[in-house]
């Protein structure tokens, strides 16, 4: 194969890895809102809408970025130290806010915040394999993939040198590309490439 036959088909690839990921942002935030209804509180949307592609916004919408302040119900915080009363919530929809934190301590902060404000939480996040968000996007810190069935998110550093993320062989690669997560209890968080769990 020619230089040009692989760059269309990792085109091709990306193009299709971005496309399944806007399809995953509709469907868990459709969940998000479907299960704040149903138990008859609000939705909390962490992470502003941006893109026309993009789910709506929450009943409230929390975002480090003050332009959340222009939005109905929107609140300038950051999702580490959220200004809410524990389960104000039904649900919380944080969708591509994680990968730019800056560390596996960040992301426990915000992961723990998320469950104290709400009842249940969906998570999303870059899939592992999507190399345009992880290798090529300078905001994205960290690397994350969820694993659904033991309630655990493993988090690396995002960095040229750790390659996909995998080399730690103690921490194999997911089987999917699923890139959500939905809890109401704290996730195990492993960070990749130390000899610690947070707990």
């Amino acid at each position: 194969m020619n230089g040009w036959t692989i760059a269309k088909l990792a085109l091709a690839y990306q193009g299709g890895v971005n496309i399944r990921g806007i399809i995953e942002r509709h469907i868990y935030w459709n969940q998000a809102r479907a299960y704040a209804d149903s138990v008859g509180k609000p939705l909390l949307v962490v992470g502003i809408k941006r893109f026309p592609w993009q789910p709506a916004n929450g009943d409230i919408t929390l975002d480090i970025d003050p332009v959340v302040e222009t939005i109905p119900g929107g609140v300038w915080a950051d999702e580490r130290d959220m200004p809410f009363a524990n389960h104000t919530f039904g649900a919380v929809y944080n969708a591509h806010t994680l990968e730019h934190l800056g560390n596996a301590e960040d992301v426990e902060m915000a992961v723990n915040e998320c469950l104290r404000v709400a009842d249940r939480a969906i998570f999303l996040c870059p899939g592992p394999y999507d190399f345009m968000s992880n290798l090529l996007c300078p905001s994205h810190h960290l690397r994350l993939w969820f694993d659904q069935t033991n309630n655990r998110i493993k988090v690396t550093d995002n960095r040229w040198r750790t390659g996909l993320g995998f080399g730690d062989t103690s921490h194999p690669p997911p089987k999917g590309i699923r890139q959500a997560l939905v809890t109401s209890e704290m996730p195990q968080i492993v960070k990749i490439g130390c000899a610690y769990i947070l707990e």
